[in-house]
């Protein structure tokens, strides 16, 4: 399906509403790591980290709401968040943050193709190689040629899907086996995981809104929904979807659960294994199959079509201004080809477990917290440090990384920011008043 024009392959040919603002976000924002990353956290931290996991992102993606409203008040034609960044930013920190931008979008689809990778070994009997190709490619054909239009097409049936496996697989297997019983296994084998006054626990809450905060306010295909749906309703879009996303999971941990109340578990592919072993009707397994597969597909496919888009709009487009919309479009399908090409040899040639892989980059989330915060609710353009203390953070708070923990680290990545800002800010108006008298 060809877009008839650059701006409808990236924004489609209509502004959307509510209703389909929910279901694009929700198709964004429940991922492979939604599924994987939660019953990890809840692993680790006890069953409140599977909620603590929830409670950060729904409320990350609730406080967007008031950043969407701003930046939509102040700049509502748009097509990327570099277009806007453009009116904020003085060429040097434009370019700052568009190599920060593409950098963070690679490390998205990486955790991506790396959840696939977990799930499809645990799902099917085939080489890696293989099952990540035939990802890959579908990932190009619907969102990198389909663009944005052919991405909606498909986000109703991806929500639809894992909403039935979020609530009935769940909800089978406790009719199935009892609520007691689950909770005797859960007192019996882990008793650890019902501990609520935990340091590690706090830890990983405070550092996960951190984290998640960075994310949101920093993803190129939120941004892209945040331009395409009505004005009026952009609060409301964003905070319900807040909402809706804390169930997916709350529920997926509720899942992991119902696998390991009955004995030890030793990683989360131990606990996929024990899923299996658990989904004897053909119907379920299916379902999440599907939901596990459209889940992964629906965040790949918007995040390479956003990154996509934002290269061609924002950082080749200055330097190409004659082409016409028909070029724009190729140039973005073969873009498409590089970065999925890209993202699949790097998944092949390394692996990490995903909660490693969120907080690893954590520090960046959190150094960029700060300073979207103050270009987004300051007035005219902000000064290069904005930017400049983006850098300086991320680098301090990974060299403090060796003498502290990593959730201090994203700890001080932020604090870093925040103290760079405000001392170049008050040197700043302080020679200022020291010039005007």
């Amino acid at each position: 399906m060809i877009a008839r024009s650059f701006k409808e392959y990236v924004q489609g040919p209509v502004q959307i509403g509510m209703g389909i603002g929910i279901i694009s976000l929700l198709a964004r924002w429940v991922t492979g790591t939604t599924i994987l990353s939660s019953p990890e956290s809840m692993v680790k931290y006890g069953v409140f980290g599977g909620i603590s996991y929830a409670f950060a992102g729904a409320f990350a993606l609730f406080m967007f709401s008031f950043i969407g409203k701003k930046v939509r008040q102040d700049f509502s034609d748009g097509l990327t968040m570099g277009d806007y960044l453009k009116t904020k930013l003085h060429p040097l920190g434009y370019w700052i943050f568009i190599i920060l931008l593409i950098l963070t979008s690679f490390h998205i689809l990486y955790i991506q193709s790396m959840a696939a990778s977990t799930l499809f070994q645990f799902l099917f009997d085939f080489p890696l190689y293989i099952e990540l190709f035939i990802f890959t490619l579908f990932c190009v054909l619907f969102a990198g040629f389909g663009g944005l239009k052919m991405i909606h097409r498909l986000a109703g049936f991806q929500v639809i899907t894992m909403f039935a496996a979020a609530i009935l697989i769940p909800l089978y297997f406790f009719v199935k086996e009892g609520v007691q019983p689950v909770y005797d296994g859960i007192r019996l084998y882990h008793p650890y995981m019902l501990v609520i006054d935990h340091y590690d626990l706090w830890s990983f809450l405070f550092s996960g809104l951190l984290v998640g905060f960075g994310q949101f306010f920093f993803d190129l295909a939120s941004w892209h929904r945040l331009f395409m749906i009505e004005v009026k309703k952009v609060p409301l879009t964003f905070s319900l979807s807040g909402l809706i996303w804390s169930i997916f999971p709350l529920s997926f941990s509720c899942l992991f659960i119902i696998v390991i109340f009955t004995g030890g578990f030793t990683d989360i592919h131990s606990i996929l294994v024990g899923l299996a072993n658990k989904i004897t009707t053909p119907f379920f397994f299916i379902l999440f199959v599907l939901c596990a597969f459209n889940a992964i597909t629906s965040t790949f496919g918007a995040c390479l079509h956003s990154l996509a888009s934002f290269i061609v709009q924002n950082v080749l487009e200055p330097f190409h201004r004659k082409q016409n919309d028909h070029q724009k479009i190729r140039i973005a399908y073969l873009l498409c080809i590089i970065i999925a090409a890209i993202v699949y040899f790097l998944t092949l040639l390394n692996s990490k477990s995903i909660v490693e892989l969120l907080f690893y980059s954590g520090n960046v989330y959190s150094a960029l917290l700060i300073p979207i915060l103050v270009i987004v609710f300051s007035k005219g353009k902000v000064p290069n440090y904005i930017p400049i203390s983006i850098i300086l953070s991320i680098i301090l708070s990974y060299i403090i990384q060796q003498y502290v923990s990593e959730f201090q680290s994203i700890w001080f990545s932020a604090l870093i920011s925040l103290i760079i800002i405000c001392t170049c800010t008050v040197y700043r108006f302080i020679f200022s008043k020291e010039r005007t008298a």
